[in-house]
């Protein structure tokens, strides 16, 4: 196309008749950085009114937001976007600019009693008295366990929820849901971003005292001498392998240091790295896919892991005191 002035009344003319950026590239020959700089800019020939996008229909916004209100906010701009049969953008504009909308991810949470809290209040104070005794070389490894489902896999929508802040939507949160465990998995990471490869529980394996040490010993504890010698120590949550006798006995003279049981606030996934951000970064990498074995399911699993960003667990991982503080701040009270 001859002349620059030609080109940006062209982009401009054709942004106002409702073309997209890609539209406009296609049909110009040009690109779309020149596209979108051409839209950003403007020119001192053109209306502004060309450079404004086309506003949403309001029978369109009155009926999406019907949508989110009927499942009280327990949808996604994707799955609109899909049900509407409306670009992701522009929904996400709509819910955005005309409804005032924001996406939040759905946290597991359980009803807490007065009694829970103030459990909660003394072990995460004691929590963060025994990180003031760690040495600055020492090492945090974070391990949990979690389950992975055939099913599960499959939607990508029930984690997240529409609403004007964090918290409003009824599904906000939800109790721990159970799903069939078609494989059972043991994930450790240090505080510095490294990854433990993965354990995957045997078939019919059940994890108790006797099957967590073999695994501590045989995969975890070899791992962690490989990768920081001695200056390491084990945060767990207050699951029973965790927790029982011959487990603290077994963690108090074969580790380099840990968290005794008393030291883990009851009932808090929201202070645990690996429930917080972790896994939920694992299982966003496999959703929406359709897996037809546990086969397929575990490569894909062992992939995730591997491609998990050093970055991201090392930042999830830096969270795990501030997420203590605020328990303490809140009297034992749930955090976001």
């Amino acid at each position: 196309m001859e002349g620059r002035r030609e080109r940006r009344v062209a982009i401009l003319a054709l942004s106002a008749r409702g073309k997209t950026p890609t539209e406009i590239s296609r049909h110009l020959g040009v690109t779309r950085q020149t596209v979108y700089a051409t839209l950003k800019r403007g020119t001192a020939n053109t209306p502004k009114r060309m450079k404004k996008r086309l506003a949403r229909p309001k029978e369109t916004i009155r009926a999406v937001n019907k949508v989110i209100k009927k499942k009280k906010g327990k949808v996604t701009v994707k799955g609109l976007a899909r049900e509407f049969d409306m670009p992701r953008t522009t929904m996400r504009r709509l819910v955005e600019e005309d409804l005032g909308l924001k996406s939040y991810r759905r946290t597991p949470r359980q009803a807490l009693k007065p009694v829970d809290c103030e459990r909660r209040l003394q072990a995460a104070q004691k929590c963060l008295n025994r990180l003031k005794k760690k040495p600055p070389n020492v090492v945090l490894l974070h391990l949990d366990e979690t389950p992975f489902s055939l099913g599960e896999m499959v939607s990508n929508e029930t984690g997240f929820y529409l609403a004007k802040a964090s918290g409003d939507s009824p599904s906000a949160h939800y109790g721990k849901e159970r799903h069939f465990a078609n494989l059972q998995v043991i994930a450790v990471v240090g505080a510095d971003g490294q990854k433990c490869d993965l354990i995957f529980l045997k078939p019919g394996e059940r994890l108790d005292s006797e099957t967590y040490m073999k695994y501590l010993r045989e995969n975890i504890f070899p791992w962690a001498r490989r990768t920081y010698g001695e200056s390491w120590w084990l945060q767990q949550d207050g699951a029973s392998c965790h927790t029982s006798r011959i487990t603290q006995d077994m963690l108090t003279s074969e580790a380099p240091g840990f968290f005794p049981k008393d030291c883990w606030p009851p009932h808090s996934p929201d202070a645990a790295p690996m429930d917080y951000a972790i896994f939920g970064r694992l299982k966003s990498m496999l959703s929406g896919i359709q897996f037809h074995s546990k086969n397929q399911l575990k490569s894909a699993i062992v992939d995730a892991w591997a491609r998990l960003d050093q970055s991201f667990v090392q930042k999830s991982c830096k969270k795990f005191r501030g997420k203590l503080e605020q328990i303490v701040a809140n009297n034992g009270g749930l955090i976001e």
